[in-house]
């Protein structure tokens, strides 16, 4: 467990300097214990118990930041991060533009923790137990099929975390987060021929977690791609997976951020109330979702948490602020500021959720008489074009034809503009899997995307 520890003292000080400096300043406050293991061939391969904690300082002289961190909570190493982010402070300003200058977020509004977020449950298990989860992981899915060859990457971690800020302004926020997550990525194996499959889980509460059925879903998803062959190049309707979709519309993100508007980076930054999407289209950043992986209260400068709807029926709504960009570019203030101790003040989503139709995933198979359900999408970071939105991704999947499963598809390329993609969703489905990502997405209908696989 973290020890309780008052930064008031420490912070009182730092105050006191910043006054006399006639500066605002911010101390974010970041504290963690953490265990992570995994195993290869019956035996530990990694196991790590740490623990890390982090001040970061944001200082703001004459509307200008400067920020500073250290990784000792002393008081008088916070004091030399103050003076270090004040020299940056002033630093910035030889140099800055005035037309930029800042102001440290002033909340009055008392914003207490989100007490689902934390729990007692990881003193249920001790050690051996622990990494028996781990064991587990490579384990069972060794034992779901005999053309399971290896596990090569596996992982059972679990972490206690805290986080604090306090300003010259006035605001004091407290969260304190438990977590619980593994994984198992599979290779099955049929002659030459070898297919990688994996699966991974988040939670809250040690209790829900349950290593047999991650490992199983991973062995059998490897297993149901053996004897894939590619599929002939041209056009057609393709069904992408709900975990597939939230990976891929996670591509886009930084374009609902202001400060992408502002760089003019981000793919709708004049399309304000415009149609950028299907109708059947509502993307919403929800910070409160009962069990998202980036459910909070309030957001990296204290500021309380909104639900913000960024695309309504496919007409986009908002685009997400911190108190910073919200001033300067005249926009609604989304609390949406995002920063860790080490880094700089800058905008990002909670979780966003994509709205669920009233299709199953098996309907959508069954629109069009042939139709691609692509399984996994690989090769983000070469394939994809922030700038344009294009993509060009290996793939692998499955062909179905009316409405049933045919073979598995590998070795062939998807490409398109996400743009477009969001402009032809015909459909998406019912389902909403357990989150383990920031991005939650039911599976999607696009009735014509380019496979690139045999030639005719």
């Amino acid at each position: 467990m973290i020890q309780e520890t008052d930064f008031e003292k420490p912070f009182a000080s730092i105050e006191k300097a910043a006054r006399a400096d006639g500066a605002d300043v911010e101390m974010l406050v970041e504290r963690a214990e953490t265990f992570s293991a995994s195993f290869q061939k019956g035996k530990p391969e990694k196991f790590d118990a740490s623990a890390s904690h982090c001040a970061g300082l944001r200082v703001i002289a004459n509307g200008f930041e400067g920020y500073a961190f250290s990784e000792n909570l002393s008081e008088g190493a916070l004091l030399e991060a103050y003076r270090e982010a004040f020299k940056n402070a002033q630093f910035t300003a030889r140099a800055g533009d005035s037309t930029q200058k800042v102001e440290l977020f002033s909340g009055t509004a008392n914003v207490g923790e989100n007490e689902n977020l934390r729990n007692e449950s990881l003193g249920s298990l001790e050690v051996p137990e622990k990494l028996e989860r781990a064991r587990i992981l490579e384990e069972a899915a060794l034992a779901v099929d005999p053309r399971v060859s290896s596990v090569p990457y596996n992982g059972y971690s679990e972490a206690e975390s805290e986080f604090q800020i306090l300003n010259s302004r006035g605001v004091r926020r407290r969260q304190r987060k438990t977590s619980v997550s593994g994984y198992s990525y599979v290779l099955a194996k049929k002659g030459e021929e070898g297919r990688m499959a994996g699966e991974s889980f988040f939670t809250r509460r040690s209790e829900l977690f349950n290593p047999k059925e991650v490992a199983r879903t991973a062995a059998e998803k490897a297993v149901a791609k053996l004897g894939s062959e590619s599929p002939e190049t041209g056009m057609y309707p393709v069904v992408i997976d709900a975990r597939v979709a939230s990976s891929f519309l996670g591509l886009m993100l930084d374009s609902f951020s202001a400060k992408s508007v502002e760089e003019k980076t981000s793919l709708f930054a004049d399309k304000m109330g415009q149609p950028i999407a299907s109708s059947v289209i509502s993307f919403t950043d929800d910070p409160f979702l009962a069990d998202g992986p980036a459910t909070r209260n309030f957001d990296s400068e204290g500021a309380a948490c909104q639900v913000t709807k960024l695309i309504d029926k496919g007409r986009l709504k908002a685009f997400l602020t911190n108190s910073v960009l919200s001033k300067r570019l005249n926009l609604p203030h989304t609390a949406s500021a995002m920063r860790s101790a080490k880094s700089q003040l800058d905008v990002g989503v909670s979780n966003l959720v994509v709205a669920t139709g009233d299709q199953s995933l098996q309907q959508l198979l069954a629109k069009y008489p042939r139709v691609i359900y692509i399984t996994d999408f690989t090769g983000y970071h070469a394939g994809y074009n922030d700038g344009s939105g294009d993509f060009s991704l290996q793939s692998e999947g499955e062909l179905w034809e009316n409405g049933k499963r045919v073979k598995p598809l590998a070795n062939f390329v998807t490409s398109g503009n996400i743009m477009q993609v969001l402009r032809d969703v015909e459909a998406v489905s019912s389902r909403r899997l357990h989150p383990n990502s920031s991005v939650i997405a039911p599976d999607l209908l696009v009735p014509s995307l380019s496979i690139a696989g045999q030639s005719n």
